[in-house]
């Protein structure tokens, strides 16, 4: 198992030496939900201070390591994303597991109920289709058993209303078994999706009515790009 705060520090260096200049990065994934295992990855978001030029290109990145990959995009793209609400960008900036400046500026973001739902349905929609990456599943199992637990999940967070749930006990493992395909039968694994479905789609519809549209503050980013810019500027 990787080191969390080691590999981000790793991946920092890494990113800074491509001529970025980092204000924070964050954990995603599994580790963030107490689900990871000796297959997961790390996985990050990285937030950007961009140049003049490249706030104009408003281009994204991608670096892919040993341990993982990150996807960096400059400070006002980032809010841009997080502030539509969806589930995996407001839990980044909710993650343990960060280094950099702090995420107070985003972590007030809430999940949108539709960008949830959507996810979901795209799990839904994966369940059992052989893409390469997880075509030695699907065969085995006759389904894909991590698209099954992410649906699980992401239930549980629109239920609960947080913004990482984290799992213990009895349910952790019972959720790692989901994960690993070793608890159900095909055939239960099918009726547990539609299962969850079914719950999901009664509850969006009390959850969607609470959920209010989120801006983004572009006065204190705008604070935070120029004091960088002023500091280069007189190093």
């Amino acid at each position: 198992m990787y080191n969390i705060k080691e590999t981000l520090e790793k991946f920092k260096k890494e990113i800074e030496s491509h001529g970025h200049t980092v204000y924070a990065i964050m954990l995603k994934g599994s580790q963030n939900y107490n689900l990871s295992d000796e297959e997961s990855d790390i996985d990050a978001n990285a937030i950007l201070i961009p140049t003049l030029s490249e706030i104009r290109k408003n281009k994204s990145y991608k670096y892919s390591f040993s341990e993982g990959e990150v996807v960096c995009h400059n400070i006002y793209s980032f809010a841009e994303i997080v502030a539509k609400g969806n589930p995996q960008w407001v839990e980044v900036c909710n993650t343990k597991h960060s280094i950099g400046e702090s995420l107070e500026h985003f972590s007030h973001f809430n999940i949108n109920p539709s960008a949830l739902k959507g996810m979901i349905m795209e799990k839904v929609h994966a369940f059992d289709k052989p893409y390469p990456s997880r075509e030695k599943y699907v065969k085995q199992f006759g389904y894909d058993p991590k698209q099954l637990h992410h649906i699980i999940r992401l239930y549980d967070t629109l239920h609960s209303g947080f913004k990482i749930g984290r799992y213990y006990g009895i349910y952790r493992e019972w959720m790692m078994q989901i994960k690993r395909g070793t608890l159900l039968t095909k055939e239960e694994a099918f009726d547990l999706r539609d299962e969850y479905v079914q719950k999901l789609n009664k509850l969006y519809k009390e959850k969607k009515l609470q959920y209010k549209k989120q801006d983004v503050n572009y006065e204190i980013l705008d604070k935070i790009v120029l004091r960088k810019l002023t500091k280069w500027k007189t190093e």
